[in-house]
């Protein structure tokens, strides 16, 4: 039988976690988890199943839909696509044309001066140094510290700005994103 990936199981298998109060790591633990989903769901699931879902034993299967629609309803949600809509939204939101005000970084000619905000009240101003490079110049409530650089092909008002570069002197950073909520609110380049 071939093991099925279920990206969302990781995640699951936290917030059961998170509602039993602590990592699950004994066998104790398994028969008492297994004794709250009986009790909380009036479902039944094995102490062995659920060693198999937390790798505490080496057999590896996909669980059944019936243990994930369990587990989800053990930490709050309907069944599993319930559980699933909670992170990822609904099935019809994750693809779809949009109209915005956005910003291609050939069109900023270098040595201008562009500002960007998002909330809550954050401000930045970047300086086009050359291509796609950017340095920051001015920050206002941002983690990013004025001469960091970094390069972005555009902005995007309304959606957020994700950086996958950063350099502080001679240090790569780790990625950063701006706006991650509400997106970028204020995008414009100065006179």
């Amino acid at each position: 039988m071939e093991t099925k990936i279920i990206p969302e199981l990781q995640t699951l298998l936290e917030k059961v976690e998170k509602v039993y109060g602590r990592p699950i790591k004994t066998s104790k633990d398994f028969y008492i988890l297994s004794a709250l989903i009986e009790h909380d769901c009036g479902e039944v699931l094995s102490s062995a199943t659920l060693k198999r879902l937390w790798g505490y034993v080496s057999l590896q299967t996909t669980p059944r839909r019936s243990t994930l629609d369990t587990l989800s309803k053990f930490v709050g949600y309907k069944d599993f696509g319930d559980f699933r809509t909670s992170i990822y939204g609904k099935a019809d939101d994750t693809s779809g044309f949009f109209d915005a005000t956005y910003l291609a970084t050939e069109d900023i000619p270098a040595g201008a001066i562009l500002r960007i905000g998002w909330e809550p009240d954050r401000l930045l101003r970047l300086k086009k140094v050359e291509d796609s490079s950017f340095e920051v110049v001015e920050n206002h409530n941002s983690k990013l510290r004025e001469g960091d650089r970094f390069q972005v092909s555009c902005f995007i008002k309304g959606l957020p700005l994700i950086i996958s570069v950063i350099t502080r002197g001679d240090k790569l950073l780790p990625s950063f994103i701006a706006g991650k909520s509400k997106g970028i609110s204020l995008l414009c380049v100065e006179n």
